[in-house]
């Protein structure tokens, strides 16, 4: 009865984290790509991060077709679903960044991106560091520094984007409109991928506080 318990409880911890690891090789993939940007691969880039994304999302239909079926669960069968899909999320928001410099026919990079990809890979790396620890899900010492560190890291980016999109509008008469506007939106998809992480990191603390 007590391996049978124990089998529950952590299949769906290690799903957590083999779906938020998904999360990770796309932003892998992209960031690879975005190093050294060559817009004729841009569609290369696009397909090979969204694989990852499909693939991501077999992985957590299979989780929830498994809580379906489970007559026991380590914590509410709302709270696996709504972190799923936070993590899900997070995903998509990487995919979105590929997808949109494709259609939208990105023929650089702003210079300074390198500085919202390491805010976006910090970000995520620490939520795999969080869903690492997960299992401690009631033990508020464990998880607080894990929390706290996705949390900071959001806010940096917030005010990384925040500064950076004040600077790009200081001299807009200067410069095409057009391109000032796609600057603006990359950014603003990286600290987005950023919030994704802080939701999940959110849903996270709320589970903590349930289970206390």
């Amino acid at each position: 009865m007590n391996i049978f318990k124990k089998k529950n409880t952590n299949y769906f911890f290690e799903q957590f984290l083999v779906v938020g690891e998904f999360s990770l090789q796309a932003f892998d993939v992209l960031k690879q790509g975005l190093e050294n940007f060559d817009s004729t691969k841009s569609l290369d880039l696009k397909n090979a991060v969204h694989q990852i994304e499909h693939k991501a999302d077999e992985i957590k239909h299979e989780t929830e077709e498994r809580l379906a079926r489970e007559f026991m669960t380590p914590i509410d069968r709302e709270d696996i679903f709504t972190l799923l899909n936070n993590i899900d999320d997070l995903t998509d928001a990487i995919d979105e960044i590929s997808y949109k410099i494709y259609i939208r026919a990105y023929k650089s990079m702003p210079k300074n991106i390198n500085q919202f990809i390491q805010k976006a890979n910090e970000a995520i790396v620490a939520v795999i560091d969080l869903l690492k620890h997960l299992s401690d899900f009631n033990n508020k010492k464990v998880l607080d520094p894990y929390i706290e560190k996705v949390m900071q890291i959001e806010e940096q980016t917030d005010y990384l984007y925040e500064e950076n999109v004040h600077y790009l509008y200081q001299d807009v008469e200067k410069v095409d409109y057009r391109q000032l506007v796609l600057i603006e939106k990359i950014y603003s998809m990286f600290e987005m991928t950023t919030d994704k992480c802080r939701d999940i990191a959110r849903t996270i603390k709320t589970i903590m506080y349930k289970n206390i």
